[in-house]
């Protein structure tokens, strides 16, 4: 089903504005405002905020090591981000790669944590396309090119909609890590999931919204 002349307008226009993201200074308001108000136009699971505070105590444990790797840098390096360094998350723990193929740009998982693989599968070295439903790869998409713009650590908290976890709600760290010869950071997933019964009974589109 086509989308609607408006619709089109507003995915072009959010589009846009990644794109000048990736060339120029950040416009860290507008640039989430943008992308929640896309989530909530379009349905998606997720918003996001600054990474400031969790929680959950492990994901603020988990940006507390992101910023001493990073020494005062932009971000850490992956390398500084040891398996000594990340034991305690490594089980919860993605890494994503956005890279060039001949169907265009793509993410693929490097590394996918056993905790995560228990309710998702295993999605170690398969594209973002092979583990997401069509009909949510947009959101998911999107949301990795925000965290790509913004350059900095977010806070993420998602209704899972895919049947099999529908009953799960997340909290997730995600953030920038730099790579030699490349402006393209991976990207740094560290989520921990409970049931929506033990959660924050707030609607995840309005549980971020005094932060923006």
């Amino acid at each position: 089903m086509f989308s609607s002349p408006s619709k089109e307008r507003k995915r072009a226009g959010f589009n846009d504005m990644l794109t000048v993201q990736s060339h120029s200074p950040p416009m860290p308001a507008k640039l989430l405002q943008a992308f929640n108000q896309t989530a909530r136009d379009r349905h998606w699971q997720f918003q996001c905020s600054p990474a400031a505070e969790f929680r959950q105590n492990e994901l603020d444990a988990a940006l507390a090591v992101w910023r001493e790797r990073a020494r005062g840098r932009e971000m850490p390096m992956r390398a500084d981000l040891t398996a000594r360094a990340m034991k305690p998350f490594l089980t919860h723990m993605s890494l994503l790669e956005r890279v060039k193929t001949d169907l265009g740009e793509r993410y693929r998982i490097r590394l996918h944590g056993s905790a995560l693989a228990r309710y998702s599968g295993d999605a170690t070295g398969k594209f973002l396309e092979q583990m997401v439903e069509p009909e949510r790869i947009d959101a998911y998409r999107t949301l990795y090119d925000t965290l790509i713009a913004w350059r900095a650590p977010l806070r993420v908290v998602s209704e899972y909609q895919a049947r099999e976890i529908d009953y799960l709600t997340g909290e997730t760290l995600l953030a920038p890590l730099a790579v030699p010869e490349s402006e393209i950071p991976l990207i740094l997933s560290i989520t921990y999931a409970k049931p929506r019964s033990e959660a924050d009974p707030t609607p995840v589109h309005a549980l971020l919204q005094r932060k923006e």
